[in-house]
């Protein structure tokens, strides 16, 4: 990803301290490093133990809640939750206080854990008490604390620099609160003294007392947008400081209707940037993503190699494949590496490197081979919706290439190492949105739909013989487009033996007496980025029939159309309902029969604003063909529109199955 992504209100399930950090530039890395350790004691990083600074306004909490009216299955509420910034001092003051209310809250929630990025941050804890029926115990000893860093994470190739500072708790019971109070100072050195924050205003558990203050230095501008709501700050001045305090009681927890859009951001927040314009952000991203440094030698022998491909887009997709997959993905997070990629020869040396430091070392490649390209910022869960933010730079969470050649712009990913075919077969998901890094640029670009879709196809050929017969099939699979990348991926990442047992499975569901005639066989058309997969079996009874019954019947199903038409868990919604897209899914039976049986010629259609469905039956002699087409024309649907929707995916999902009778 383009950055460790603090903006974080998709995550406000986990706990308030882990939703709005700010970022504020202060002093560098080093120094703050020495800081942390001079007060901990030398080589030692264990967090200080002190009282909050002098500019920290005390809040209180009510020490005997009432439990009245919670609902029975919360864990844990927050009956204070307290942020206090100071921009001008760079520090950030957190108090909290919980109230466990079930064994199992005891049980996750006995402990307390603080994450900060030493390399740029020093950690200091104030207290941490225990309450008990208005009885005071002290937890906080220093002495406990454990510290760990996060090192590599082997599943999502991240390298953090973070490090997490633990103290367990001891002889925590139901109904005892717990109180603790920490300050983090400085912040990251890479947004060049620039103040960007973001204020959440509910959680997913009930708070008492929620309440942000922002000590602003004036005259230093600032600018404020909500998101979600309506609320405004209480605004104080004191001589050269302005103070802006969000106080809110009894909050209500909100409660998520899965799936939503992803885009979709239910949360209430105010945005903090001192950014006032995007050309700002721009400018900022321009210094990060410099590309005026001479490539070292052995980057540029591999150019010249390069440069005697006889087309420009044969050195333009050579170049992209060697970044794709010759420089393998790896993220090393921590400081001004969150932001600041590293230098493309640096990059090419080391073979590693994360969306920005790839994304760096393809531009400048492509612009050594005369290829006009630019850095792209975008998020891939935002999207469109970045036009409804305020500029800030800790909006993106990842960066691609915008390439322009033969006047065809094309947005590439130069983490994406399992695409093919030529720059015509590309595709890129639907962001929307991005910051294009080009000098003079002064709005959010429009990324336009990619025109390659995802298809998949799906033919069932089966010759159904007798009664008592065994029954031979064979499914064609054919995959286009992002369809394909994923199965490519699939293929190249599993065993051999663990995907034919995958799909043996897959059709054991509705067939249980099948059995593999053939193996697994996979064919990449890498040129026109095709998948084909062929399955071949053998079904020993697919006829059969009920005890009371006197007709035989076997049925088939599209099982890869219906994966796709998902109904939620939720469906009385007040919020958009969340729709697979984009999605091309075709399921195609041609079954030989050993005679003629009665079909009914079908020619259905179901179309609306979110999906359409085709569904066709017809027969040639003792030839049957069926064919189900579903795609989908959005990613979401409006709440008032969800019953209509599900009525009508429920009448595409009863057309799925066909049943043969046999008199």
């Amino acid at each position: 990803m383009f950055l460790k992504s603090r903006d974080a209100r998709f995550r406000r399930e986990i706990s308030p301290h882990s939703h709005a950090r700010v970022r504020s530039a202060g002093t560098m890395a080093l120094l703050l490093a020495s800081v942390a350790i001079s007060a901990a004691g030398a080589g030692d990083l264990t967090p200080a133990v002190a009282t909050p600074s002098s500019w920290v306004t005390p809040r209180t909490f009510d020490k005997y809640p009432r439990a009245e009216g919670l609902d029975p299955s919360i864990e844990t509420r927050w009956l204070l939750v307290d942020h206090q910034i100071n921009a001008r001092n760079d520090e950030q003051f957190y108090h909290f206080a919980r109230q466990i209310l079930t064994s199992s809250g005891v049980m996750r929630f006995s402990h307390i854990t603080v994450e900060y990025d030493p390399s740029c941050e020093a950690l200091t804890f104030h207290w941490v008490r225990l309450w008990r029926g208005g009885e005071c115990f002290n937890r906080l000893d220093r002495s406990k604390i454990q510290t760990s860093q996060g090192g590599l994470n082997t599943e999502s190739f991240l390298f953090s620099s973070q490090q997490s500072a633990t103290l367990l708790l001891e002889d925590v019971r139901v109904g005892d609160i717990i109180e603790y109070a920490y300050t983090i100072e400085g912040s990251n050195p890479a947004l060049d003294g620039k103040f960007v924050a973001d204020i959440p205003l509910q959680f997913a558990e009930p708070v008492d007392s929620l309440y942000t203050r922002l000590v602003w230095p004036h005259p230093r501008l600032l600018y404020i947008q909500n998101h979600g709501t309506d609320f405004q700050p209480r605004t104080l001045y004191k001589s050269n400081l302005v103070e802006f305090i969000w106080s809110l009681q009894k909050v209500a927890p909100l409660r998520r209707e899965p799936p939503t859009p992803i885009w979709y951001d239910p949360w209430p927040w105010v945005q903090l940037s001192e950014f006032h314009l995007w050309s700002d952000v721009n400018k900022w991203a321009l210094r990060l993503f410099s590309t005026t440094n001479a490539p070292e030698p052995e980057l540029a022998n591999k150019i010249k190699e390069w440069k005697a491909l006889p087309e420009a887009e044969d050195r333009l997709l050579a170049a992209l494949r060697f970044v794709q997959e010759d420089v393998r993905y790896l993220a090393v997070e921590g400081g001004s590496a969150g932001y600041q990629p590293a230098s493309a020869s640096a990059v090419f040396a080391r073979r590693y490197g994360d969306c920005k430091d790839k994304t760096l070392l393809l531009v400048s490649i492509l612009r050594a081979l005369k290829i006009e390209a630019y850095p792209v910022l975008v998020n891939s869960r935002r999207r469109q919706t970045l036009a409804d933010m305020h500029p800030s730079p800790i909006l993106f969470d990842h960066a691609i290439t915008a390439a322009t050649l033969n006047e065809q712009t094309y947005w590439l990913d130069a983490t994406a190492m399992y695409e093919r075919g030529p720059l015509a077969v590309r595709s890129w998901p639907n962001y929307g949105r991005g910051l294009l890094i080009r000098p003079g640029v002064d709005a959010l670009t429009e990324i336009p739909p990619c025109p390659v879709q995802p298809k998949t196809t799906v033919v069932e050929h089966v010759h159904v013989r007798g009664l008592n017969s065994e029954t031979s099939m064979r499914i064609v699979t054919e995959a286009e487009g992002s369809d394909a990348e994923g199965l490519r991926q699939h293929f190249a990442t599993t065993p051999r033996e663990d995907l034919e047992r995958e799909y043996l499975n897959d059709q054991a569901k509705l067939y249980p007496d099948i059995r593999p005639t053939g193996p697994l066989l996979f064919t990449d058309d890498e040129q026109q980025n095709r998948i084909e997969i062929v399955e071949s079996y053998a079904i020993q009874k697919i006829w059969g029939r009920l005890a009371d019954e006197t007709t035989y019947h076997c049925h088939f199903y599209s099982v890869n159309v219906d994966g796709v038409m998902r109904k939620p868990a939720v469906s009385v919604r007040t919020m958009p309902l969340a729709v697979p897209f984009p999605v091309h899914q075709v399921f195609r039976l041609e079954a030989t029969l050993d005679s003629i049986l009665p079909v009914i010629p079908e020619n259905q259609t179901i179309e609306n604003r979110t999906f359409y469905f085709h569904r066709s039956v017809r027969n040639e002699g003792a030839r049957i063909r069926i064919e189900h087409e579903y795609r989908t024309w959005t990613d979401g649907v409006a709440p008032e529109a969800v019953p209509a929707y599900l009525r009508q995916l429920d009448s595409a999902t009863d057309l799925l199955d066909y049943t043969l009778i046999s008199y």
